[in-house]
This record gives structure tokens, sequence and C-alpha cells, in this order.
């Protein structure tokens, strides 16, 4: 057994790593590390040439197809993978999948240890819009040309920056290990068929509509037979404040949102707004303090539907009025402007908004504390920063009948820059006054649960990105990956002897309490949120008295109970 742990001394009123367990490490002889090809579309040579497998064009128009074709890189009557579209849209936004493969031999549990490598070449322009990329994803046990899923069960190349895929270079050779996928509920040692999918999204995309042709040969996956130890995870604890923590999990585009939204639908200012009954929106921040570019969306959007609204409804909307909060990283503090969409659904103008207002001249150097977004009249009103700096603003007075209700509001964040993949706000409150329907007034440093009657999470594009921290003392644990075969546990003390090391769910077990489901956030560390009833007890039994300290590890195997 191999484990890495690290030591949370708890009291009453705080929590402190003290320390770091050593690992014992036995130096084995030598030895050849040889590969074995457990996963390979054999160069499509078995395949019939013409149409294959399955595609899905998400933005419409771009004449996308997928065929064998000969020769493939091997000439003469060898086949390869032909993807081709016409970007002649604003944006571009497609997958491609192959017909499933079958596994064999790949029973080693770690991705690390594998290897997918194909050759491929471009020909025509390849997206290098900043606001894309090219998209590599394995999805498994996937049955039918046509089976699979794009946001379902996958293993997904985090965007890939698109000068690397140079158009009329012929062949390159591409060789990535599958430890640098984001996996979406992959157990590589269970996968009895894998396809491939290759996609690209940008917007805008300005090409011009130069047509692609992307070619692809001699995909396999191969396992290393003699692998090296796989590294220890590092873990870390730190203390949680109650409040709501929305992360950004999202690590395939940087304008990808995780939120939520409303539940009521009559939120607009739209006709009530007056001077001595202003409508205005707040939202506090307990912690904003994250990289450039980082943006808080709220979203005011018309005749959105009914929740759950889902990830796309303000993409698919007609009209949206943008209010952004964004951090300029470090000293250079935040930005909040104001931008509007009309009659643009599916973003046909290639932005998420079509017209842009100056930016407000509040100043605010850690966006901690109340931002409030006010109405006085259905055109003019303000924004005011947490330091009680305030601009005004005044909207096209033709756009604001469209903005009536029924509206809801959407709250998400998105990344801004791929430094943005990963990070996380806390929030404390976030209020609505005067208002036709519900005026919200939420205080999730008291609340117990997300009031599902209040919000609807299916906003974030991946489940788990909003976690409401409820009890206290509670702890946030990450650790790095890669991770596999290993688990989370807890013991309460290092040296008391009938106190053995079980998983937090254990003890949660007696108080109805779970731990947040260890998740990747972004590419580099998963989170898992542990609340006071999953700690430890004294004597180590379920309903036992707390303990007044605590301690985690990663071990491998992970805990039986």
């Amino acid at each position: 057994m191999k484990t890495k742990t690290t030591i949370l001394q708890r009291t009453c009123v705080t929590a402190l790593a003290i320390g770091t367990a050593a690992i014992a490490l036995t130096l084995a002889p030598t030895v050849t590390h040889a590969q074995l090809v457990v996963w390979s579309t054999t160069n499509f040579d078995a395949d019939p040439l013409g149409a294959y497998g399955a595609f899905v064009d998400f933005q419409g128009g771009e004449n996308v197809a997928v065929n064998i074709v000969t020769p493939g890189e091997g000439g003469g009557s060898s086949q390869a993978l032909a993807i081709t579209f016409d970007p002649n849209q604003p944006n571009i936004n497609l997958q491609t999948t192959t017909v499933p493969y079958p596994c064999s031999g790949n029973t080693n549990l770690f991705l690390a240890n594998y290897t997918l490598s194909f050759d491929m070449q471009v020909s025509g322009a390849i997206n290098l819009s900043p606001a894309g990329g090219v998209q590599i994803s394995l999805f498994p046990n996937q049955t039918g040309a046509n089976g699979y899923g794009v946001f379902g069960s996958n293993l997904l190349l985090p965007n890939t920056d698109t000068n690397v895929f140079t158009a009329g270079t012929g062949y390159q050779h591409y060789s990535i290990p599958l430890s640098s996928f984001k996996n979406s509920g992959v157990t590589i040692a269970t996968t009895t068929n894998f396809s491939f999918g290759l996609g690209d999204v940008a917007y805008p995309a300005n090409l011009g509509g130069v047509p692609i042709t992307i070619d692809i040969d001699n995909l396999q996956i191969t396992v290393n037979t003699n692998p090296p130890p796989p590294p220890s995870p590092v873990l870390r604890v730190l203390p949680a404040k109650r409040g709501l923590r929305i992360f950004q999990q999202a690590s395939d585009a940087v304008y990808t949102q995780e939120g939520m939204a409303t539940e009521d639908i009559n939120q607009s200012w739209v006709g009530l707004a007056t001077a001595s009954t202003p409508v205005s929106y707040a939202i506090t921040f307990q912690d904003f303090d994250t990289v450039a570019n980082y943006t808080m969306n709220i979203q005011f959007v018309p005749n959105a539907g009914t929740p759950p609204y889902g990830p796309y409804a303000v993409y698919n909307a007609a009209d949206d009025l943008l209010w952004t909060i964004r951090s300029g990283g470090g000293a250079s503090g935040f930005t909040t402007a104001l931008a509007f969409k009309t009659n643009s659904p599916a973003n046909v103008n290639g932005y998420e908004t079509n017209v842009v207002l100056a930016p407000m001249a509040t100043t605010s150097t850690n966006g901690r504390g109340t931002w409030t977004l006010t109405f006085t009249t259905d055109t003019n009103g303000t924004v005011t920063a947490p330091d009680g700096t305030s601009a005004s603003f005044v909207l096209d007075p033709n756009m604001t009948a469209q903005f009536a209700d029924p509206m809801s509001i959407f709250f998400g964040t998105s990344a801004g820059a791929t430094g943005g993949y990963g990070q996380f706000t806390d929030i404390s409150k976030i209020a609505v006054t005067n208002v036709g329907g519900l005026n919200e007034n939420d205080d999730f440093t008291s609340e117990t649960n997300l009031d599902p009657t209040v919000w609807d999470p299916s906003f974030s594009r991946d489940a788990g990105s909003v976690i409401l921290v409820s009890s206290a003392p509670s702890y946030w644990v990450n650790w790095t990956i890669p991770d596999d075969g290993y688990g989370l546990e807890t013991k309460a003390g290092l040296n008391s002897g009938t106190n053995v090391w079980f998983s937090p769910n254990y003890y949660g077990s007696g108080t109805g309490s779970t731990n947040s489901k260890p998740t990747l956030m972004g590419t580099a560390l998963k989170w898992s949120w542990v609340p006071n009833g999953c700690l430890p007890t004294a004597d180590g039994t379920v309903g036992g008295a707390p303990s007044p300290s605590a301690f985690f590890r990663l071990s491998s195997p992970p805990p039986s109970q």
C-alpha cells in the first residue's frame, strides 16, 4: 500500500494543517517498459469507404462530412478518417465520433500508463480563435455507429492551442498520455470499447469560409506493460466558510459557464423601476480573489422558458442583458460592464452579446463585498462597487420592451482565460428587490440547503460545480491528479488503537451527511467538501462523540467503508 497523508488538527475554533507523513519506497531493478496496443482502429482498413461514424453540427451550416477515404498516410490501398467542414458561419461548433472499436488487455488501473497516438494532417485553415480550440474525446463502452455523448462519460482533452495543428504541412504524429484528459467517469480497466471524437469550437471563427479537411490515421492506444509506480497525489486541507461556492469545473472553453438561475420567471425591472422604488440586483462575495479575466456573469433573459433551464438557455435565447464583474488579476482590481443582445438566438452574430456599453467607472481592489445593479427607470440606472464607487448607464429605449416579464436571471462564472479553469468564487448573499415576482433575499451563510424552489443549478454546464457549505466547522480537501486507485479517509488520532481509517461517509451515515463527490475542478485539482457530520468521532464509532481532532489521508487501495 502506498499512502499520502496530510494531518489536520481540529479544535472548536480553528483548523491547522500540521504535517505530512513520509512515504516508504522500495527500489526495484531496472526493467524494460514494453508497449502493448490495447485499442486500435487498425488504420480504418476494415471500414467501408464512404460515409462513416457520426457528427453533430451544433452551430449549423458548416456542411460537415465524415468519411473513410483512401489513401491514408501509408498510401496505396490504406485508408484514413477524413473530417471536412466549411466554416461559412460566424461560429464553429461541431463534434464527430468514430464507430466503437474493441479494447483488449487494458487491465492497468492508471490512465497515466496509457498513451493515445495518431497521425493527422490539416488542409485549408484551422481555427485560431482565442475563444475556442480543437477538442479530442474518447467515449467508452458505446454501441452502434451513432453512440456517443459529448458531455457524458468520456475522456476529454482540454482545448488544444490550435496552431499546433498546422495546415499544409502533411501528416504530423501526436502522442498524448491519457492522464492529460479530463476524466468524466471512465474506469479504464472496465472499458470494453472506445470511440474517438474530434471537435472544433470557435466564437467567432473569422475563417472566411475556407474549407477545412482533417485526415486522421494510425489511431491507437498503447499501455506500458511494466510501468513505474504512479506519482502519489498531494493533499491539502483548508477550512471552509459557510456560503455558496461556484467552481469553474469546465476546462474545454474559456466562456463555458457554471452557476444557477432563478426559479421565478418574473424578475424584470421594466415597468416597475422608479426613483422612489428602484429595482435592484445585488450579489455579495466572500471571496473573489482570482486570476485575470475570471468573470461573474449576471444575465437577464426574457422568455427563457421554465426551469430546469439547462446550460444553454442564455446561448439559445434571442435577448440577453449581460452584467459582468471581471477580475483584473491581483493589483489590477475589478471592472464591471453592461452589454446586451437582441434578436440573436444561438449567438448568430458571433458573440454572446452584440451591443457592448462602455465599462463602468467603478473601482474595487479585491471584488469582495456587495455589487449592486440598480434601475430607477426602464432605461436608467447605476452600478455600485463594494467600495461605494458607482457609475450610471442609459439603455437604448428601443430595446427595453423586449426585457419585460417573463424574465429569469442566470448567475454564471466563466474562466475568461485558461488560467481560470478550476478557480472559484464564494458568495454569501444574493438579493433582488422590488420586482413583480419573488424578491430573493438569500443569505447562504445561514442556509442548510440550496432552496430548490428559489434556485435552479441546472444552468451549470457540469453537475457538482455549485456547492452550498452548510455546516461549521467543515473543510475543503483537495489533491493533485493522477489519483487513480486512491480514496479519501479520515481518523480521530494517529495512535488510537481501535480507531481506524474510515471514509468521511462512514461517519456521515450516522448523521445523514455526505462529503461532496471528489470532482476534478479545472485541470489540476480534485476537490471535496467534508461537512461537520462527516468528521470522525472520538472512539471511531458511527454516532459517537465528536473528536477534538481529525486527520485526513489519501490511501490506495481506498477505504472499504
